[in-house]
């Protein structure tokens, strides 16, 4: 009997990691209720995008991502618009506490919480295109990560209720104004 329950408690906690590691490694909206209906799949298609200037260091917006975290992180306001797409396009700047900076051009595909990153900014202002660069899917564990920044990006400031803001400036409003108090979704 002892056996038999020492198998099956076995059993239950092999199911619950397969599960949990299954529900990782598929799409975020698979894991939590969404799914992106066949017609938006046939009929989404990605904007054209046009690179940014460099980033102006006086005008950066900070945001948090972790409190244990020594890196600093700011998003570039004229830098950030909401695409026909669906997709939120920003530059971020990310400073190490020993002053190391890397400064990136992405995009958050809010309907589906994908990212991809488009380019990296160059110390003379100019940009390299991010080469064989995809759509990557976000987890909800991504948030608690230590610099998670995209999943922050996107669960506390630019794509609430999986929808982008309805203009740049609202996105950048929501920057200035903090994190939502909003559940992850």
């Amino acid at each position: 009997m002892i056996r038999r329950l020492a198998l099956f408690t076995a059993a239950c906690v092999t199911y619950s990691a397969f599960a949990a590691v299954e529900c990782d490694t598929r799409k975020y909206y698979e894991c939590y209720d969404y799914q992106e209906s066949e017609e938006d799949k046939k009929v989404w298609q990605e904007e054209k995008y046009k690179l940014p200037a460099a980033p102006e260091t006086n005008t950066l917006i900070p945001f948090e991502v972790n409190v244990s975290n020594a890196n600093q992180f700011f998003v570039d306001p004229a830098s950030v618009s909401v695409g026909n797409d669906g997709v939120v396009r920003f530059t971020v700047v990310i400073e190490s506490s020993g002053g190391a900076r890397t400064v990136n051009y992405e995009g958050l595909r809010c309907k589906t919480r994908e990212r991809r990153l488009y380019a990296f900014g160059q110390k003379d202002g100019s940009w390299v295109e991010s080469q064989g660069s995809s759509w990557i899917l976000m987890q909800k564990q991504q948030h608690k990560m230590h610099n998670a920044y995209p999943a922050v990006l996107a669960y506390e400031y630019f794509c609430l209720d999986l929808e982008p803001p309805p203009s740049a400036e609202v996105a950048i409003e929501r920057l200035k104004s903090g994190p939502a108090a909003t559940s992850l979704r």
